[in-house]
Parts: structure tokens; sequence; C-alpha cells
């Protein structure tokens, strides 16, 4: 399940570097889940075939990734934003305890959780 997940954010981030051919392919075994007989019929092409390109779309995302590291950022990214979230989740709490806090601030930091709840979508 992890590496599905895995192949489809490459995809997400990098689908636009492949062959028509090679998307073509990869669209219809991961995101219309027909097999590779299916495909192959489809697109009158062997079995081996279809499995040979969705291999290789694979490696090719793979070394995207190693060279690009988008995939990595965004996990990076979204941990930030948790760490934000929690952060003002908690002085959020700590100033609506306390009566005299200031009514601006803790509207402000109401929208910045609101905000990272946008970004973590």
């Amino acid at each position: 399940m992890e590496k599905l997940l895995t192949i489809t954010l490459l995809y997400d981030f990098y689908g636009e570097l492949l062959t028509p051919h090679q998307k073509n392919i990869y669209e219809l075994y991961y995101q219309n889940d027909l097999s590779l007989g299916e495909i192959s019929k489809n697109l009158g092409i062997s079995r081996q075939g279809v499995y040979d390109t969705l291999k290789r779309c694979e490696k090719l995302l793979y070394e995207y990734e190693e060279r690009l590291q988008l995939l990595e950022r965004f996990y990076k990214q979204k941990n930030l934003a948790k760490e934000i979230l929690t952060s003002t989740q908690t002085i959020e709490k700590h100033l609506a305890l306390n009566n005299d806090s200031s009514e601006k601030c803790l509207h402000e930091i109401q929208k910045i959780v609101k905000i990272v709840y946008q970004i973590l979508e």
C-alpha cells in the first residue's frame, strides 16, 4: 500500500515528464485499475511490453525524485505545517483560558490554524 501511495505521489509531481505513451499505460494501470492483459489488449501491444513500460515509468519517477526531491520537500513542509498547527492550537488554548489576553491575538491565531488546515488538505 505504501509503495502505491509513493508511486502515485511521484506521478503527481513528475508525471508530465513521461512520454504520452508512458503516461497512458501508467494511468490505465494505476488510475483505471486495468490488468496488464486488459491494457495490452486495448493498446495492441504485448503484456510484456506493458509490464516493461510500467517498470520503466516507475524507475524514471524514482530517478526524478532522487534528482529533484520534490516529494521529500512536500513531506517536510507537511510536517512543518503540522508543527505550526500544534503550536498555534496550544497558544490558542492558553489565550482562551486567560481572560485578559488580547482578543485580536486570539483571532489571528485562529486564522493561522485555518490556513494550516488548508495547507494540510
